[in-house]
Parts: structure tokens; sequence; C-alpha cells
């Protein structure tokens, strides 16, 4: 785990790290494309150690992928301003996790099934409609493999 300026803000535990990822209703995916940075914000899918998101089959993403597949990534849950005072003095509340892994189209039917019904499940929840292999045909699914990954906290 990477060290921070500011340990005593550091989530330790892993538990901790998946409940952000669980919770969080947008993830910023960051990509480098020669000197070039792309950040695009995705709803997204904690499913089995993995984030899994979907997209079209061309477009920024992709461009950017195909020359380095590698990512940052950033989540945020519980965040809230805290007012003081004086401006200057006011102060932040959240919990985030930023991290690192590599970014690859899912070609496997299977994995491109289950990526897609988690995310389905995760947003649309329990008497989602099915699939159509239309609509299947249609998505990109993306998974991200995370190689490492830090917490923060400020609860203030």
């Amino acid at each position: 785990m990477i060290q921070m300026r500011k340990p005593q803000k550091q989530l330790q535990q892993p538990a901790e790290l998946e409940d952000i990822l669980q919770r969080g209703e947008v993830l910023r995916l960051a990509l480098c494309r020669e000197d070039q940075p792309y950040l695009v914000p995705l709803n997204y899918v904690y499913h089995a150690g993995r984030i899994y998101m979907h997209t079209g089959h061309e477009g920024y993403k992709h461009w950017f992928l195909a020359a380095n597949p590698r990512a940052c990534f950033e989540v945020t849950v519980d965040a809230a301003a805290v007012p003081a005072p004086l401006p200057c003095k006011w102060d932040y509340r959240y919990r985030s996790v930023i991290g690192f892994g590599r970014v690859s189209v899912v070609q496997e039917e299977a994995e491109r099934q289950e990526g897609l019904a988690a995310l389905v499940g995760r947003f649309a929840g329990p008497g989602a409609p099915e699939m159509t292999a239309e609509a299947l045909a249609r998505a990109c699914v993306l998974r991200l493999d995370i190689e490492s990954m830090t917490g923060k906290a400020n609860c203030i």
C-alpha cells in the first residue's frame, strides 16, 4: 500500500476500500496516449475483485486504450462540504479510493454477459429486463484489473 503524506487519513483495511468501490456511483477513469491525458466519468460495478464498465465500440476510450492500457481510477463516497465561519476554514468530508491497473476489452462471451449482468443488477435492481442478444452485441464491456489502490478519508 502507498504511504500518504497524511497517514492519519489513510484507510488501512482492504474491506474499507472495497466498501467504497461497492457504494460509489461514478468512477473517474484516467487514460493517457503519448503526452495527452484523458479523464472520463463512468458508471461501473465492482464485481469479483475487478471493475466492469460498458461503452460503445469506438471513441476516445478505445483510441487511448489501444495506445496504452494502463489506467488510474478514482471513486469518492460520503462527500459533503463542512462550513465554517470563515471561507478559508471550510473543510470537506469524504472517503475515496485511487488505484492503478490495466483496462481491457472483454472478449469472452460468458464474461461479457457476467459483467453486463452485474452492471444491470447494480443499477436496475431486481426484476430488470433480460439482456437481449442484440443489446449484448451492441455493448462493449471493459474490465479494469486493479494492480494497486489506496484509500483516504476525511471524516471530521
